[in-house]
């Protein structure tokens, strides 16, 4: 497949990595505001660099546009004036629906994807939705696509800014929960270096249980919390600290956030 990326920020080099590294051997083509950042990556993962967006149209059948929100007006004006009605589309920015990049583009091959920060690594949770144009071809064209970063799921459109609250921005708020408890292993006398790494291995693995087949996370906390134990009274403090309705707030509020960024009014 021909891919052009718009933008590799961190996102945007994350899914060049992951692109880099599919079995399809993709051709992948970038341009960024910043020329050498473009050619920078380009040279770390065997792409080509575009001085240009013309030409990046011109080597690419699907284009990712790996912008924030707050970016997307320009970008939307540098495309629309070039011609795109025979690409598949593909946005990561968050907030902005699919009706305003079918207008801008002047194409209904539309696809909004909420991907996360994991994908550095391999292991982002990403989310994407359809626009009228778009083939169920082309749909399993994006599910392969974004497979080289990690787990996809698609969904209807109005999902899509709860996905934002929920795994978006979920990784601050894994990385806030990690930082919070080495802090507090620190305090109970751990060095900081062993205390990081317990954090964050605790949480990596739970995570990967919580995954397998079959689970769920209530139940994987009762079996190992033994009555009158240890980790019965670390939960109690959790549950009287508000952690749950803290988290539950957090989602809400970047959901509220992402509506907000594609016009939508906020609701209660």
């Amino acid at each position: 497949m021909k891919i052009g990326v718009v933008g590799v920020g961190n996102m945007g080099e994350a899914l060049v990595r992951g692109l880099a590294g599919a079995q399809e051997g993709h051709a992948l083509a970038l341009y960024d505001v910043r020329p050498d950042r473009a050619a920078q990556v380009a040279s770390q993962y065997r792409a080509r660099a575009c001085s240009e967006i013309a030409t990046l149209l011109d080597a690419s059948e699907v284009v990712v546009v790996a912008v924030k929100p707050q970016q997307m007006t320009a970008v939307l004006d540098e495309l629309r004036p070039l011609g795109g009605a025979h690409h598949l589309w593909i946005s990561i920015a968050a907030g902005v629906p699919l009706a305003r990049l079918a207008a801008g583009l002047g194409s209904p091959r539309v696809v909004r994807v909420m991907p996360n920060t994991p994908a550095l690594v391999g292991e982002a949770m990403s989310a994407f939705a359809v626009g009228p144009g778009v083939t169920p071809q082309d749909a399993a064209a994006v599910t392969t696509l974004l497979a080289s970063v990690g787990r996809v799921v698609q969904v209807d459109e109005p999902a899509l800014d709860a996905v934002t609250g929920l795994s978006g921005s979920g990784p601050a708020y894994a990385f806030l929960m990690i930082e919070a408890l080495a802090d507090a292993g620190v305090r109970e006398g751990l060095p900081a270096h062993l205390a990081l790494e317990l954090a964050a291995q605790t949480l990596r693995g739970a995570a990967t249980l919580a995954l397998q087949p079959g689970a769920h996370p209530a139940l994987l906390r009762q079996q190992v919390t033994s009555p009158a134990g240890t980790t019965a009274a670390g939960v109690a403090a959790l549950e009287r600290g508000g952690v749950r309705a803290a988290l539950g707030e957090a989602v809400r509020a970047a959901t509220m956030r992402s509506r907000e960024l594609g016009g939508e009014p906020p609701t209660r």
